[in-house]
């Protein structure tokens, strides 16, 4: 199977590193090149090993990590596991470089462990034979500080075993199109992992060829790539901590990412090295690191994880496999296919029966494993096998489903587990422990839900407080689905809430990054709001009454009652002293919404029924700007005077309080002449509405009202304007009024065409807010006003005419016009016309 690499003729460059690497051998320094999380090279890695009985395994990770290797090494950890590496930049320091001033505060990365990752397996078979173990990579601070100063620094979270390089390498692409391998992953396999026990027993010559197939890979890149990558100053870092261990009663055995041997074993053999080293001079970055879990689907390359191999479940049972050694690969394969099978069936994606699925796809695998020449089927064979066996026609058919089952089988979701004595942020111990006391499920990262019941269980109510706690501070643990909202008012009906819930290695690291400020979830939330109170101030909307009852919402949500008290003092202040109408009314507004909900948020009634009352008779001193002109205001205005009205009514019906006069106060500072006199039709209109509804005014006069605002002669947009008024507050009654709608009618009959067309976009967007009940109501009405009512009538108009070629139509009257005009004929036209318009009449 090597054959491909064998008979490859070696560079000059790297057939001298081969001598060096003998060389060094000589001298007691082994190298174990690697493929991160590759079952292979940790196979064979376990092996070295026990064969070569190492003092000393240094190992390609961070050295700053040096002090987790405890932790790792616990009987409590269970991998999937990962060290969450944070670096902070520090502002505080004066820097002349301007553009680090706008850097990211925090960077963060990962270096995950699997079970078969074989930087885990070199530090638990390393432990179990008593060898020295130790990290000898370059500091994840170190790493930042120089890439900052190259302005390639991102805010996304980043992995610290990217294997970009080999993915891109044009040694490996060329060769994979050789050997009709259709990527790297499979060419991987194909020599690689697919390897029998008896070749990787044999770890020396299998090390050897990893080395030659990352090497080749190297003399692809230039220089200047791997500097701005920080290639260089990695491996000289590495170099450094291999040369400080470098004794004769030393035996070293160096695990590293197999792109970086080459560089170590020149630098090793050369007396001469040149250094690349991070200076430390204004240094403006401090590191951190925890072990945290991890899960297989964060380690599936297909999910974007950089150095992953693809389908970490499946790596995992043959890393089981492979330690099997006295098992028949034969009948491995049907069990992991039975498994499959079976899962498939549960999730109703087989159109087969499992046994069909079963026979049909392990003999597939099987012959294409013996017609590739592997000694078992791996990945792409059963892949293959799956598709050849399981899809019939093209992947589009309606096969989407059961290929994404397969590939979440493939992936996993299993969540490793850490040692509860582990160096941990106090905030990610105590919320941990508090969601498992809560009766979450964390055994893996598959999405649960849970239903509360809120109004009967308290328990339920606290956990639906915790919830949100963690929603407000964006740990990503859980998604609301459905509940009632008494923030943003909806769904306040509702009895229960829905959540969507998943403990993630992102949850932990949002956790971690919280933990610098503070280790209880209410003591950060409550800093929150005093934040975002400070950022209000800074906008000038620090005493606005309407910002303060959001916040207000938000801490009765979270269950702050600390802050409960300095914001219900806040916000009676603020009543008193905002003069901004629209602000007043909403801060009412969000009062309401808690008292719907005081009995599940445990509010006071009597005290929130006051601050309603007080808000809305503060409303109502400053209903005088309404008479504000400008036409961006108007339509707010509008909305403010009916939300108000709203608030009024809902008062009086809710609060059964009979001496309440709030509408006496809002009508008192209302005066329709002011209305007429800035020319603010369309509040009067709704004012007109309003006042009728209230019985402050009778139907005749209202109808009398509207009859004056569309009386012939009225400015077509002071008519529309009114409409508007009428149609905002109460549909029903323009809908309901024969008068109404006639005397509209006969309005728009004396409208010139240049002033229809000028009018229709207003008429539509009005009429288009009536249902279509009432839009037949007054279709049908106009209908008979215009002799249609008939329905064969109907059947001889021309529906397929489109507004374009109405449009087209009415330019081509015109120009008719104009012609007749010239040849004085417009009289003769119009006396020859069935119905005359009024404006032509009179002439």
């Amino acid at each position: 199977m090597m054959q491909a690499l064998q008979q490859i003729d070696l560079p000059q460059r790297l057939a001298d590193a081969f001598t060096a690497k003998s060389q060094l051998a000589e001298q007691q320094i082994y190298f174990a090149p690697i493929r991160h999380h590759s079952p292979a090279c940790a196979y064979a890695l376990k092996h070295y090993i026990e064969q070569l009985q190492p003092t000393h395994i240094l190992i390609e990770a961070p050295h700053g990590f040096q002090d987790l290797i405890e932790d790792l090494l616990s009987t409590q950890t269970q991998p999937p596991v990962a060290i969450f590496a944070q670096a902070k930049h520090n502002n505080q320091n004066k820097t002349d470089d301007q553009h680090l001033e706008n850097l990211p505060q925090i960077q963060s990365a990962y270096f995950p462990f699997c079970g078969y990752s074989p930087e885990w397996v070199a530090l638990q078979q390393g432990h179990k034979q008593q060898a020295q173990l130790a990290f000898i990579d370059l500091d994840w601070s170190d790493q930042c500080h120089f890439k900052a100063h190259l302005d390639q620094i991102s805010a996304q979270q980043s992995n610290l075993m990217a294997e970009r390089y080999l993915a891109h390498s044009q040694f490996i692409q060329q060769l994979a199109q050789k050997l009709h391998c259709r990527d790297h992953d499979e060419l991987w396999d194909h020599l690689f992992e697919l390897q029998s026990l008896e070749q990787l027993k044999n770890p020396t010559q299998f090390f050897n060829d990893v080395f030659s197939w990352c090497a080749l890979a190297r003399l692809d890149y230039e220089e200047e790539v791997l500097y701005r990558e920080a290639s260089l100053h990695r491996e000289y870092c590495m170099y450094q901590h291999i040369q400080s261990m470098r004794k004769p009663e030393h035996k070293l055995l160096i695990v590293t990412g197999g792109f970086h041997t080459l560089a170590l074993i020149e630098q090793l053999v050369n007396p001469k090295v040149k250094p690349y080293l991070i200076e430390q001079k204004n240094k403006h970055w401090q590191q951190h690191a925890w072990l945290i879990r991890y899960s297989f689907d964060r380690l599936d390359a297909l999910n974007g994880y950089a150095s992953g191999m693809p389908s970490p479940a499946y790596y995992q049972r043959l890393w089981q496999d492979l330690n099997q050694t006295q098992a028949d690969s034969q009948i491995q394969l049907y069990d992991y296919l039975s498994l499959l099978c079976r899962e498939l069936a549960e999730k109703q994606a087989l159109e087969i029966t499992p046994y069909i699925a079963l026979k049909n796809t392990a003999e597939m695998a099987l012959g294409l494993a013996q017609l590739r020449g592997h000694y078992r089927p791996g990945r792409y064979d059963l892949l293959d096998a799956l598709q050849s066996s399981l899809i019939k026609g093209e992947m589009d058919d309606g096969q989407h489903y059961l290929w994404q089952c397969i590939d979440d089988y493939l992936s996993g979701q299993i969540l490793g587990q850490v040692a509860k004595n582990q160096r941990s942020p106090a905030l990610l111990q105590n919320t941990y422990q508090k969601i498992q006391t809560l009766r979450f499920k964390l055994d893996d990262t598959l999405l649960k839900q849970r239903k509360l019941d809120i109004y009967r269980k308290p328990i339920h109510q606290q956990i639906s407080q915790f919830l949100h706690l963690l929603n407000f501070l964006q740990v990503g643990f859980a998604q609301r689905l459905s509940g009632p909202d008494f923030i943003h008012a909806t769904g306040m009906d509702l009895l229960f809430e829905e959540w969507r819930y998943a403990w993630t290695p992102a949850v932990e690291a949002r956790l971690i990054e919280l933990s610098e400020q503070g280790d209880q979830l209410s003591q950060l939330a409550t800093q929150q709001l005093l934040d975002r109170q400070q950022d209000l101030q800074a906008q000038g909307l620090g005493q606005s009454a309407m910002y303060t009852a959001q916040l207000l919402a938000q801490a009765c949500q979270l269950g702050l009652k600390q802050q409960l008290n300095d914001l219900q003092q806040q916000l009676h202040h603020y009543l008193e002293i905002d003069q901004n109408l629209a602000s007043l009314i909403a801060a009412a507004q969000q009062l309401f919404y808690l008292w719907y909900g005081r009995q599940l948020l445990q509010l006071p009634a009597q005290a929130l029924q006051d601050s309603i009352v007080f808000a809305i008779t503060q409303a109502c001193y400053v209903l005088d700007q309404l008479y504000d002109t400008h036409e961006d205001k108007i339509e707010q205005n509008v909305q403010n005077l009916k939300a108000l009205h709203e608030l009024i009514t809902n008062a009086q019906d809710k609060f059964q309080v009979s001496d309440l006069h709030l509408l006496d106060q809002m009508y008192q500072q209302l005066d329709a002449g002011k209305l007429d006199e800035f020319h603010l039709l369309k509040l009067k209109g709704a004012l007109h509405t309003l006042l009728y509804l209230d019985q402050r005014i009778t139907q005749q006069q209202l109808q009398q009202h509207i009859k004056e605002a569309f009386s012939i002669g009225s400015h077509a947009e002071d008519a529309v304007q009114y409409l508007q008024g009428v149609l905002y507050i109460a549909p029903e009654i323009f809908v309901q009024s024969d008068l109404a709608i006639h005397t509209l009618y006969q309005l728009v009959q004396h409208w010139s065409d240049d002033t229809f067309l000028q009018i229709l976009p207003d008429l539509r967007y009005i009429f288009s807010q009536l249902n279509p009940k009432q839009s037949q109501q007054i279709s049908g009405k106009i209908a008979e006003y215009t002799h249609l009512q008939d329905a064969s009538l109907l059947e001889q108009v021309y529906s397929d005419i489109s507004e374009q070629d109405m449009l087209h139509g009415v330019q081509l009257n015109r120009q008719l016009e104009t012609i007749f005009a010239d040849d004085q004929l417009l009289s003769w036209l119009y006396k020859s016309a069935p119905h005359t318009p009024q404006e032509h009449v009179d002439d």
